[in-house]
């Protein structure tokens, strides 16, 4: 089991979700110490943590905006990568990775975020809270 959190630890540290680079090919690659992009381009990673390890088990602000606008943000402020902060529990505590969007919300007593993200991100709020997770370190 200790093993298993080393790396899941190592992966989710490591967890990125790169946004549109517009000076770089992907896929990215590594040449010696280097990033580079497909036509062997050194790549500079500028990233951004996006917390998503809180009570809810939900990456913040998803109440608040769609998960595209958030991302256009992030890529407008010069951004090309996120670094989504993965809730390791999500991985020891079976109950709570299958426990929903809503159900989540609906816990914490949060209606009127649950509203919200309802209206802003309806196509999340019925997954679970793993599988929402998985979808947002791939947008």
């Amino acid at each position: 089991m200790g093993r298993l959190l080393s790396s899941l630890f190592f992966l989710s540290s490591l967890s990125l979700a790169l946004l549109p680079l517009p000076a770089a090919a992907l896929p990215l690659s590594t040449d010696s110490r280097w990033i580079v992009d497909e036509t062997g381009r050194r790549v500079k990673l500028a990233c951004v943590n996006w917390a998503s390890h809180l009570e809810t088990v939900v990456a913040e602000g998803l109440s608040k905006q769609p998960l595209d606008l958030i991302s256009k943000q992030i890529g407008a402020m010069g951004f090309n990568c996120v670094r989504f902060t993965w809730p390791l529990f999500l991985a020891t505590n079976e109950s709570l990775a299958n426990l929903t969007v809503r159900k989540s919300f609906t816990r914490l007593g949060l209606t009127e975020s649950l509203a919200g993200f309802q209206a802003n991100n309806p196509s999340l709020i019925d997954l679970s809270l793993i599988d929402a997770c998985q979808v947002l370190s791939l947008s």
